[in-house]
């Protein structure tokens, strides 16, 4: 216990004094690249396995990441996040004066905050000035998309929200929980479900047709993608043999295992098709991934073809979906022909089973359960389901404003922000 403890003390002092730069991923350049430039030796890259290859061969130009660095400048963290909840991470260590390379969790923090604005010129204008958290005021308008009254002068809205921080910086779009809107003696409470869709009240009303007993779904909208099926299957006769995962942790090795799209198996030279519209932005060698075609989409939707053995495009080209741009092979990091599909949006990696055309990954809603027949006609029914904690954070809000207490301005919170704090991250 003793040597435990004598060994945290030595990584608090190590780290306390440590400096945080939050840096954006240059567009084209390589992994290897980016080791080169920080005198990190590439034998690193010989300890990967094909997963970890593919993984940091899906860095995207423009991505956020953390450089840490300790009292006397030496590199000994570096933080890509890779997804929502991962994160690559490279560590120094010290002794043996070389890196190491993990895939981790992110350890962000989150937090409730309260925010009240008297309306002075603009709503948005004075959240801005008053709050300095821009993602926040997206997350209002789109509560307030169908329950934003026509606000003067003196008016005041209120709101209670949740966000995350990751190594003293902002870390994503905040989730506003409840909205109180005050004009003179008339209140509203603007209800927000986790959708981020305001109600008037604590819950939402949904329709629903039904014409005997069992139980009535409602497929949500976080579904209605995988539903709609807004891309094309890439292949003929698909068969997936390695499936989409965040990172599904070893037991024995206790190491994480993200798979960043979903391979199928395809015998060498099978016809590879683009799964939608859009422009080819790469199509050449992409690290692990070997000869690889990259698609951009409307929508802010980003397709990756992987482990090719030839092109039919180039980049620049324009595509529409069905077009044969490329041959499955085997190239690059891969134990046997097959294709490599992975999909971005805005950046960040889902799963291709949730909008292809034959995604089964359907997510419904149970809203009701009907146990008698009601007649061979279909019947109109509406349900309300209660909006998950409303009363909770309607009483927190009203808790906050009795107490008058202050908004959080982001804006002094980064100003007197630590550069680092010793937290998961830094360890």
């Amino acid at each position: 216990m003793k040597k435990i403890i004598i060994l945290l003390l030595m990584i608090s002092s190590l780290l306390w004094g440590a400096k945080v730069t939050q840096l954006k991923w240059k567009s084209g350049e390589k992994f290897s690249s980016y080791l080169q430039t920080k005198n990190i030796s590439l034998s690193l890259l010989k300890s990967l396995d094909e997963l970890e290859q593919q993984v940091v061969g899906e860095i995207q130009g423009g991505q956020t990441f953390y450089e840490i660095r300790d009292d006397k400048g030496t590199l000994v963290r570096v933080l890509i996040p890779i997804s929502s909840t991962m994160q690559i991470k490279l560590s120094k260590d010290a002794k043996l004066d070389q890196y190491r390379f993990s895939i981790v969790p992110i350890n962000f923090k989150e937090t409730t905050y309260f925010g009240s604005v008297n309306i002075s010129k603009d709503l948005w204008r004075d959240i801005s000035n008053q709050i300095h958290n821009d993602k926040l005021i997206l997350q209002i308008k789109k509560a307030l998309r169908n329950n934003l009254p026509k606000l003067q002068n003196g008016d005041n809205i209120s709101f209670v929200y949740a966000q995350k921080t990751l190594v003293g910086y902002l870390y994503g779009s905040p989730n506003v929980y409840i909205i109180k809107i005050t004009q003179g003696t008339k209140e509203q409470f603007i209800y927000v479900d986790d959708e981020g869709i305001g109600h008037k009240e604590p819950y939402e009303t949904v329709s629903y047709m039904t014409d005997g007993p069992g139980t009535i779904f409602r497929s949500s909208s976080r579904s209605s993608v995988s539903s709609s099926g807004i891309f094309s299957m890439p292949i003929r006769n698909p068969r997936i043999t390695s499936p989409f995962s965040f990172g599904r942790y070893h037991p024995v090795l206790h190491i994480y295992r993200p798979h960043f799209g979903v391979d199928f198996g395809a015998k060498r030279g099978t016809p590879i098709m683009s799964i939608g519209n859009g422009i080819v932005t790469d199509a050449g060698w992409l690290g692990g991934y070997g000869k690889a075609i990259k698609i951009q989409h409307s929508g802010g939707y980003v397709s990756i073809y992987g482990h090719l053995s030839g092109f039919r495009i180039s980049a620049g080209d324009n595509v529409r979906a069905g077009d044969i741009i490329g041959y499955s092979g085997n190239t690059g990091t891969s134990t046997g022909p097959h294709l490599h599909l992975g999909i971005y949006l805005n950046n960040s990696p889902i799963n291709p089973m949730t909008v292809l055309e034959k995604g089964t990954s359907v997510v419904d809603t149970i809203i009701d359960t009907v146990t008698e027949a009601i007649g061979n006609e279909r019947v109109a029914e509406t349900k309300k389901i209660p909006i998950y904690n409303a009363i909770k954070y309607r009483d927190m809000l009203e808790s906050d404003i009795n107490n008058k207490t202050p908004s959080y301005d982001w804006d002094k919170y980064e100003s007197q922000r630590a550069d680092a704090q010793l937290d998961e991250n830094l360890q």
